[in-house]
């Protein structure tokens, strides 16, 4: 669903794949609508690992957000994460999937 006008959203994505290109460490991957529902669709959720602590999720909603260190929900998480990635096109498929989307509010 856009979110501003066209030149707006052109501009956000552009941003978007440039910023991804630019800073390879930032790995954009889209999910795309034929995968159906997964339950990172409606959250953001940070899976954070640390050299000298136990892994712990970060989990925001519109309202409020988590800390979440119990380590059978880490794993939960963990797992749903990557059966996301395993679903969702490749980086590169992704980039240029949002370049051709931002192009798109150029006609």
């Amino acid at each position: 669903m856009p979110i501003g006008d066209p030149h707006t959203m052109r501009e956000q994505l552009t941003h978007l794949v440039e910023t991804a290109r630019a800073h390879p460490q930032a790995i954009v991957q889209v999910l795309p609508f034929s995968v159906g529902f997964h339950p990172f669709l409606n959250t953001m959720s940070s899976l954070m690992q640390f050299t000298d602590a136990p892994p712990v999720v970060y989990t925001e909603g519109a309202y409020a957000g988590q800390l979440i260190e119990e380590a059978a929900l880490v794993a939960q998480y963990r797992s749903a994460y990557d059966l996301a990635r395993a679903v969702a096109l490749s980086p590169e498929a992704s980039l240029a999937l949002i370049a051709s989307a931002a192009k798109d509010y150029d006609r």
